[in-house]
């Protein structure tokens, strides 16, 4: 059985996909870049003031702090004045320097007398300036291939004038409930069925990384039944194939056995985790490849696994490494044992840094999921964890 190390390892020789497409700025967040952006122009545009105030040559005002107001600078208005000796000018927020003033003295610092200033407290030279191309300078780098969208980059990308953005194309992530047990949200509940909730947090979680849902509908238990889904999701192109249940050892878990019938690549059929060790990671290699994960059916199984095994494999194919969750260390709160035969990932509640454990009743317990907003992680070789020892985790 390989390590969860040596499963991920797999997808080290996964090429990215070659398909880009072009989005609008507005429905960019979310996206992969496919290639660099590079600047086409300095940013700041021109030394700009970073206050209200007045903007002086500094040689001068430490002779004098008494200066002659020459002239005012409004944002988008600039200025050709020609500045003397002992002259300064009033200034706004993000009005154009003019040369020589190289220092801003910020107006709660300024008293005015008529057609001149006095700095009462004298800043250092190059104060309140925001210098051409200080923060990106023409023909710089600004996003990188690969980079990740978000909320926080369309600033930069809106300043640079890029209405439009090359990005990967989304992935269609397919998605196979099997059971016979499962019945669909509107369905009557009768004794012994259950709801198919996996699917709508495997929606929520492909969405949740902007890359294209496919539903497939409930099988049952049926040899032939899941072989013909699993076809049919090749002949529409699926790049991922998701198949919740049926992926253990009992006599209805018929994943692996299906898979061989087609001829797919077992490359893992067990990994050394809790929860999700019942995750297959399969390739079927046709005309061309298609990935196919068997997961286990439990929800928080199915959550993780998602995370943990299927997330690394999105983002080799997307050229991307910001998918996958971030790990933090914390400060653990009261005692957790386990067994030396498994990594454990065990949802919780993280405070300000501090790990509390959350009551929990395993892999098929979606509730005690749905009030965690972290998974803290004990390593396969520990036995113990103990009052603050240090623990690493990632928020969901």
């Amino acid at each position: 059985m390989k390590s969860l190390e040596e499963a991920l390892r797999i997808f080290d020789t996964v090429s990215e996909i070659k398909e880009d497409e072009s989005v609008s700025i507005e429905n960019s967040v979310g996206r992969i870049l496919s290639s660099d952006i590079i600047s086409n122009y300095d940013f700041p545009p021109y030394d700009r003031s970073a206050m209200d105030g007045f903007a002086f040559r500094y040689d001068d005002a430490i002779k004098s702090p008494i200066l002659k107001v020459k002239d005012e600078v409004l944002a988008g208005h600039p200025t050709n004045v020609d500045l003397k000796s002992a002259e300064c000018v009033k200034i706004m927020t993000g009005g154009l320097v003019p040369s020589p003033c190289d220092t801003v003295a910020e107006i709660e610092i300024c008293e005015t007398k008529g057609d001149k200033v006095e700095i009462k407290k004298m800043p250092p030279r190059f104060t309140n300036i925001a210098f051409k191309g200080e923060d990106l300078k023409k023909g710089e780098i600004a996003l990188k291939k690969g980079d990740l969208i978000t909320t926080n980059k369309i600033n930069l990308l809106a300043s640079l004038g890029m209405k439009y953005l090359d990005v990967k194309r989304k992935l269609k992530i397919c998605v196979l409930p099997t059971g016979d047990e499962l019945v669909d949200l509107e369905d009557q509940i009768d004794t012994g069925k259950i709801r198919d909730s996996s699917r709508y947090s495997l929606q929520a979680q492909i969405n949740g990384i902007h890359q294209t849902f496919m539903n497939l509908g409930i099988s049952n238990d049926d040899e032939e039944k899941i072989r013909i889904k699993i076809e049919e999701a090749f002949d529409k192109n699926c790049d991922i194939l998701l198949i919740t249940g049926g992926s253990s050892v009992g006599d209805k878990d018929l994943t692996g056995k299906v898979l061989q019938e087609l001829k797919a690549d077992l490359l893992v059929e067990k990994i050394p985790m809790k929860p999700g060790a019942p995750t297959i990671i399969s390739r079927l290699k046709r005309s061309r490849e298609m990935w196919i994960f068997g997961m286990p059916g439990n929800p928080v199984s199915t959550y993780l696994a998602f995370e943990i095994v299927v997330v690394p494999l999105i983002e080799k194919m997307l050229g991307t490494e910001e998918l996958h969750p971030i790990i933090f260390t914390g400060i653990f709160s009261g005692t957790f044992k386990k067994k030396t035969d498994k990594i454990h990932f065990v949802p919780c509640k993280v405070e300000n840094g501090v790990i509390k454990q959350i009551k929990y009743n395993g892999s098929g317990d979606f509730t005690s999921l749905s009030r965690a907003n972290a998974f803290f992680i004990a390593p396969k070789e520990v036995e113990a964890i103990h009052e603050n020892d240090l623990v690493k985790y990632f928020m969901i």
